[in-house]
């Protein structure tokens, strides 16, 4: 199942509270979240767990001394198990002086996107007070969100699955980031099949999709970036893939020495010549090319 068909699956109790008119959980709170050592010292193990709905989308940015680059921010995106629940967990850094990281948490489901931030120390030599836990609460992000659909359609004779690879850039304010869909979250489009949800985001946002495998008989296509718009009805994004030029072998043209006027003979031939007239290195070196060819 793909990240999108997980995100509707995860979102279909959801949307059948609402028109019973009931409120689910996590519509006033999207997620919680535990950051484990409030206080840390380098080398420790740091965990944060996320709770949300099940296959809820998942992305940690942990920015330590201004950077983003660390484990926290590197095992921190995927999707939350059938218990809601994902959980990021890294060994902490070293640092010259007492630091605080911040930490920024996004969940992306069919209701849109939320975010929570909170932070902890780490400490380069002083003992952490024990226990020391913090907790976070997200909320929905306070703007337009819309989502959409998006479908493949081929050429005659282009058949099979596409499949792709997914960036998605949220954008809403002060509110921004990027989340770059780790391996085992590919979007599957089969050639003019179904069309596939795409997650609510906020007017601006937008979805790049680089196709990393094509359908049998198809030309390489270039990236999509769907942006999201609000309008009537659902957006449809169409991704198509031509059919790819069949190859063409060049005619082979006989060279002509200068000196002689005599046409040179083929390749094979002092090949062939060195095999029979050489040793056995030669003969080795014989078969193997025969093997290749």
């Amino acid at each position: 199942m793909t990240l999108l068909k997980r995100l509707l699956a995860a979102g279909g109790a959801a949307g059948l509270l609402v028109g019973l008119g009931a409120t689910p959980a996590f519509a006033t709170s999207p997620f919680t979240a535990t950051i484990e050592l409030a206080c840390a010292n380098p080398d420790d193990t740091q965990t944060i767990t996320v709770n949300s709905a099940a296959n809820a989308l998942i992305h940690i940015e942990v920015t330590i001394e201004g950077s983003t680059v660390n484990d926290g921010t590197k095992n921190g995106t995927g999707l939350t198990n059938a218990n809601g629940t994902f959980t990021d967990q890294w060994t902490v850094t070293d640092v010259s002086t007492t630091t605080t990281a911040a930490v920024e948490i996004w969940a992306l489901t069919l209701q849109g996107v939320a975010e929570g931030h909170g932070s902890f120390i780490i400490q380069p030599t002083t003992p952490c007070p024990s226990p020391n836990t913090s907790r976070i609460s997200g909320s929905f992000i306070e703007a337009t969100q819309v989502g959409g659909e998006v479908k493949k359609t081929c050429d005659a004779g282009v058949t099979g699955d596409a499949v792709f690879t997914a960036t998605i850039h949220v954008n809403a304010g002060d509110f921004s980031t990027t989340v770059s869909l780790p391996e085992g979250l590919e979007l599957t489009l089969a050639c003019n099949g179904d069309s596939e949800t795409l997650p609510k985001l906020p007017v601006g946002s937008t979805i790049t999709l680089h196709e990393t495998t094509r359908p049998a008989g198809a030309a390489a296509g270039a990236d999509t970036t769907i942006t999201m718009a609000v309008g009537e009805g659902v957006a449809v994004t169409t991704i198509h893939n031509t059919k790819a030029a069949a190859a063409v072998s060049p005619t082979p043209t006989a060279r002509v020495l200068a000196q002689t006027g005599r046409p040179v003979s083929p390749a094979s031939v002092p090949w062939l010549a060195i095999v029979l007239l050489g040793g056995v290195a030669a003969a080795g070196a014989g078969l193997a090319l025969r093997r290749r060819n």
